[in-house]
């Protein structure tokens, strides 16, 4: 099991889940109302251009994508530069005293949580899991709230705070949305199937496709999209988790009916992940070869999670496997933008597979890819560079 956390954590890769934090550009003034308007509290980002620990929060915490599925879904959030203009009207309410300054306040304008200082994914993520308690009744409260007098507001809210809580909503929604009386025209219904679509392989995932269009006027085509992938991804990571094909299958077939192309990527990957658990190497040969080709081609994400699984993986001696590692990251270093470091971990990589002249191949082109960059950097691959030159004479 924590072989298979290791390899979903850094396998599996996609355009959604490398998004981060989606960050609203509007002003104050629209953040507040768009809270009031999808019931959400609003994440500040309060920092200074200068503020090292603000960068290093810019650079690793907010694009990660742990944290930006958890503040997507439950958050409206903004970043201000505290000593520029764009903040002006939010310091008009609300100041920060050092840097950075991480806030959480509701539609009111109140604030819910205070955070001084950085804090590392899993630290933010707890913290903001903190903020959402102090905002909302205890889940104790919100299911006699429901069970009292099930209206669209009180089912909304349950339903919101199982989701949260990591309880299951499924029976809560399918029954609201079973009713007789369900307007799936109306706003509430809507909403709450928007919510509630959680995972691909179930009724909601099918209506939610069904009213697709109707969804998209109120939250948004693009929150819908990113709703539907996630559902997708949270059954296929189900699949994995249980070793299960027939979960699998249903992921990618809902996947299908978004995107074709990406169903077939998905299929691709997931023949690669249960090959990787697995203790058959013919089968991991060919489906790794598969995944290169089809599931990970020119993605640099999936193509640098298909390096780190592989190096991981029981397969990691063969010979073939550590040529499949090198051809994922090699493929990964000449699509990316920073593909100097991708060349400089090959070669790494491959010194320490004791194959020095293909190890030199790749300092060499780490030191062409980085060109003029900081001179610190030229002078580590360099060395790089001369250890493995005068290794290979």
């Amino acid at each position: 099991m924590i072989m298979l956390r290791v390899l979903l954590f850094c396998l599996l890769s996609t355009s959604l889940a490398a998004q981060g934090i989606d960050f609203f550009h509007g002003s104050w003034s629209e953040a507040l109302e768009k809270a009031e308007a999808e019931d959400k509290l609003i994440f500040v980002d309060a920092y200074a251009e200068w503020c090292g620990p603000c960068k290093m929060m810019s650079a690793r915490v907010f694009p990660d994508a742990e944290v930006g599925e958890y503040f997507n879904a439950n958050f409206i959030s903004v970043k201000y530069n505290m000593e520029k203009a764009e903040s002006e009207d939010f310091r008009q309410w609300h100041t920060a005293s050092a840097y950075p300054t991480l806030l959480f306040i509701n539609a009111e304008n109140e604030v819910v949580h205070r955070l001084i200082g950085a804090r590392q994914s899993e630290q933010l993520i707890r913290e903001a899991g903190a903020a959402l308690s102090r905002s909302e009744k205890d889940l104790d409260e919100l299911r006699a709230d429901y069970e009292t007098d099930p209206t669209d507001e009180a089912t909304f809210k349950y339903v919101r705070a199982l989701i949260r809580a990591g309880e299951s909503h499924l029976r809560v929604a399918n029954d609201y949305l079973r009713r007789p009386s369900t307007d799936f025209t109306a706003p509430a219904t809507l909403r709450l199937l928007f919510l509630a679509t959680t995972e691909a392989d179930s009724r909601l995932f099918d209506l939610l496709l069904e009213h697709r269009e109707a969804v998209a006027t109120l939250e948004g085509a693009e929150a819908v999209e990113t709703q539907l992938q996630r559902a997708v991804r949270t059954t296929f990571d189900k699949g994995l988790e249980y070793r299960s094909a027939d979960l699998l299958a249903a992921a990618v077939d809902k996947q299908a009916l978004i995107d074709k192309d990406e169903a077939n990527r998905l299929e691709s990957e997931g023949e690669f992940a249960m090959a990787l658990q697995g203790n058959d190497y013919k089968d991991f040969v060919k489906a790794t070869k598969s995944y290169l080709k089809k599931g990970a081609a020119d993605d640099v994400g999936r193509l640098r999670g298909a390096f780190a699984a592989i190096t991981e993986s029981s397969f990691k001696d063969y010979k073939e496997a550590t040529d499949l590692a090198a051809e994922a990251l090699s493929a990964a270093a000449a699509r990316a933008e920073d593909g100097w470091r991708d060349y400089y971990q090959l070669a790494r990589y491959l010194q320490e597979r004791k194959r020095p002249e293909q190890a030199l191949k790749a300092a060499e082109q780490s030191l062409t890819a980085l060109a003029d960059g900081p001179a610190n950097y030229r002078r580590a691959v360099q060395g790089l560079v001369d250890e493995l030159r005068a290794a290979t004479k």
